[in-house]
């Protein structure tokens, strides 16, 4: 049997959302989490996600992988949201994703070192220009290839793949990592 999200030139036939959810829905809903950075804001993507792509999985052309797409309609949903998020927020100070998180109360099965290292990347990462973080974010936490990051975004696939060099050598200079990685080693 085919993996159905694998296969680059669907028919409407097997792009069946219920399917999609099992195999991406932890993808998209960790994915929203991280742009977002709460728990009820990544729920109401992730739904929004699969009903979209129920009323509209006719118009799914195939060109690109379903992957793709998908993450291309949770992105949109996202960004759609931050934007939300700032014109309810013009009088109040805007709170950045470190903040965010910081101020969540964490699990209480996440051990204390691995939630300031977590605090330390996600820093060293909105610290990031806004084209760098996306793709760093779809790379890393949506599990894209840079030919889907490239569609999902609408640029092309050597933009995409400048800007996640660019990013990750910025956060190669970031001081925090580095001083994460030689007390991580040791040193």
């Amino acid at each position: 049997m085919k993996n159905k999200t694998s296969n680059n030139n669907p028919d409407s036939a097997w792009c069946d959302p219920a399917e999609l959810f099992r195999t991406l829905g932890a993808s998209v809903y960790g994915y929203a989490m991280r742009v977002l950075g709460k728990a009820v804001e990544a729920e109401e993507v992730l739904g929004e996600t699969f009903l979209r792509i129920c009323k509209s999985k006719e118009q799914y052309s195939g060109r690109g992988s379903l992957r793709a797409w998908v993450f291309s309609i949770a992105h949109r949903l996202c960004m759609d949201a931050l934007r939300d998020r700032a014109k309810s927020a013009k009088s109040a100070k805007p709170v950045s994703l470190p903040e965010q998180l910081a101020s969540a109360d964490p699990p209480p099965t996440v051990p204390i070192e691995k939630q300031e290292r977590q605090a330390i990347i996600t820093e060293a990462i909105e610290r990031l220009s806004a084209e760098q973080k996306e793709v760093v974010m779809l790379k890393i936490y949506g599990g894209l290839t840079f030919r889907q990051i490239s569609q999902t975004l609408g640029i092309p696939l050597n933009t995409a793949l400048g800007r996640m060099q660019q990013g990750l050598k910025r956060l190669g200079r970031d001081p925090n990592l580095a001083k994460m990685g030689r007390t991580e080693n040791g040193l």
